[in-house]
């Protein structure tokens, strides 16, 4: 009996999509039809509606974008490749005693990541914190976490999906018997340090007045607590990030913001390659990425700008805070890929 095809008088809407994409993209007829072919679908159905896009005056400007953005990306590749000719690696500075002049000229505006040793080392946080203590001053305050992860390769990106409230104590105390895991993590937009509850924390650390406004309705400082394992994928943000690194090491990859061309943006602020072990057969072109690896500690804080990507995993029990109300302007526009193909 011969093989049956799918029985289709039309394309679905996602194929259709993808050949009208490959097609302004420059990509030859011949490989689209036969991509189509391997997918099973029937070669007139794949004639007739490829034959429609070359009058279809939407194809014709879907190339004009397509060329332009040809364009931005041979500019970010000249960037790289005149990088490349230097022999000093790509890094990041470890500094202390930056002023506020030095760190907006030399980093924040300049869109330039930087360590910092000498803005949250002396915060009492760095010595009281411990799930003991914060289950103490927090008690059974509910508080959002994110459940369920590892049953989801796109945990990040269908993080409402993975939402649920827990009291603060019996999160903490679940935490403590987690070896390794990145099933469960209390993360960034969990706002905890904003609520009422969390007021007596903000005793235990302190707003560095080089680099930051005042937080008066404590708005714009995030909390993050977990488990050796927990994991951020590759992602970039939206706005410029104070990271502070209040207990355990926390391993973070960065990539520079003019990279967007190899990290596959496929949705939102999200890369869909895993920096770990990036699947090069799929993703090609992040093999020219430029990566900067480093080891981020208690005592510790990284700048990080934005649309810089970075991955986060933590080595070990972790507990950090961020923050973005800097004392420079850090209201930012971004357009975002708003659906995958």
């Amino acid at each position: 009996m011969a093989e049956q095809r799918p029985d289709a008088h039309h394309l679905p809407a996602e194929w259709r999509r993808w050949a009208a994409v490959a097609l302004m993209r420059g990509t030859q007829l011949t490989e689209i039809l036969e991509t189509l072919d391997a997918q099973g679908f029937a070669e007139e159905d794949s004639i007739l509606f490829c034959a429609s896009l070359y009058d279809n005056p939407v194809v014709d400007a879907g190339r004009w974008l397509a060329q332009q953005l040809e364009k931005v990306s041979s500019v970010l590749t000249m960037r790289e490749r005149m990088r490349a000719l230097s022999d000093v690696p790509l890094g990041i500075d470890r500094r202390a005693g930056v002023s506020r002049k030095e760190f907006l000229d030399r980093y924040y505006a300049r869109n330039e990541p930087v360590l910092l040793t000498d803005v949250c080392d002396r915060w009492p946080a760095g010595s009281l914190w411990t799930p003991a203590y914060l289950a103490e001053k927090l008690g059974s305050v509910e508080v959002e976490v994110m459940a369920g992860r590892e049953s989801d390769p796109d945990y990040e990106v269908n993080g409402n999906q993975h939402r649920f409230l827990m009291p603060f104590d019996e999160y903490a105390a679940k935490v403590e018997t987690l070896s390794r895991s990145n099933d469960t993590y209390l993360v960034a937009n969990n706002k905890l340090l904003s609520a009422e509850a969390a007021r007596s924390l903000w005793d235990d650390f302190s707003l560095d007045e080089r680099y930051l406004a005042p937080d008066p309705g404590h708005d714009h400082a995030f909390f993050w607590f977990g488990p050796a394992g927990t994991i951020t994928p590759l992602h970039h943000d939206t706005v410029n990030v104070l990271f502070n690194q209040v207990d355990g090491w926390k391993h973070v990859i960065l990539i520079p913001s003019l990279e967007i061309h190899r990290v596959y943006n496929n949705l939102g602020v999200y890369s869909a390659v895993d920096p770990r072990d990036p699947d090069l057969g799929r993703y090609p072109m992040f093999a020219g990425a430029q990566q900067i690896h480093l080891d981020v500690g208690p005592g510790q804080t990284l700048f990080i700008p934005a649309g810089w990507w970075h991955h986060v995993e933590a080595m070990e029990m972790s507990i950090s805070i961020s923050f973005t109300n800097f004392a420079f302007p850090n209201d930012l526009k971004w357009r975002n890929p708003d659906f995958r193909l």
